[in-house]
């Protein structure tokens, strides 16, 4: 699916956005980096600036920014519970960063290389708490279908492959892809229905057993 920007538009578009900072490296993530893109998905980037502490989402020209200080990215990494659920349940996008780069400055190729060095399994047990804790809320105390639920779907295909092999790989095979489509698709039209709820609570109860078999 051709994209709507180049990689060297994206990246002046975002070094102007952060002009009183610096920006070390630039990735898609979302559904471009998940491989689960489809005709009205977002374009999703994530921004890591050095010399900047915190967490901003912006949206310019279509295009949805989710930018950290390189300490907030860091503690994105370990889990650290101080940060919201949102950010960190999107933390395993790391694992296609270098195949979704759009943009690495070269003085910081070491913090880059760091963070590409990281093994995701390692912080599973807390990334699935996160995963458990927040759409809990959502499909277990709010009782609502929404789209980004899909997550769910998602890191339960990852997680059929992950008890085989034992690693943690974000891309889905084609049933468990096809699952993800149908949900994003029509999570609010033909899925919106009580049947479709229940069968997400029956992933996530999944996801939760699969959390409790593994070590803290």
């Amino acid at each position: 699916m051709p994209r709507k920007f180049t990689n060297s538009k994206l990246t002046e578009i975002v070094v102007n956005m952060f002009a009183m900072n610096e920006v070390m490296f630039i990735y898609y993530c979302g559904s471009d980096n998940y491989k689960t893109k489809q005709k009205k998905s977002d374009t999703d980037l994530t921004v890591v600036l050095s010399n900047f502490n915190g967490i901003i989402h912006a949206s310019i020209e279509g295009v949805d920014i989710f930018a950290y200080g390189y300490e907030n990215f860091l503690q994105r990494q370990s889990m650290n519970d101080t940060l919201p659920l949102y950010n960190l349940i999107h933390s395993d996008d790391v694992i296609n960063m270098a195949d979704n780069l759009i943009y690495l400055n070269p003085s910081y190729q070491t913090e880059y290389n760091s963070i590409t060095a990281l093994k995701f399994e390692d912080v599973l047990p807390l990334y699935l708490d996160a995963v458990i804790e927040y759409f809990n809320q959502l499909v277990n105390i709010e009782k609502v279908i929404v789209k980004r639920s899909y997550h769910i779907i998602r890191i339960r295909g990852i997680l059929e492959k992950y008890l085989e092999t034992g690693k943690y790989d974000v891309n889905l095979n084609e049933v468990w892809l096809n699952k993800v489509f149908e949900h994003k698709k029509n999570w609010d039209k033909e899925l919106n229905t009580p049947e479709h709820l229940n069968q997400l609570k029956t992933y996530l109860d999944e996801i939760i057993t699969i959390r409790e078999g593994l070590r803290t």
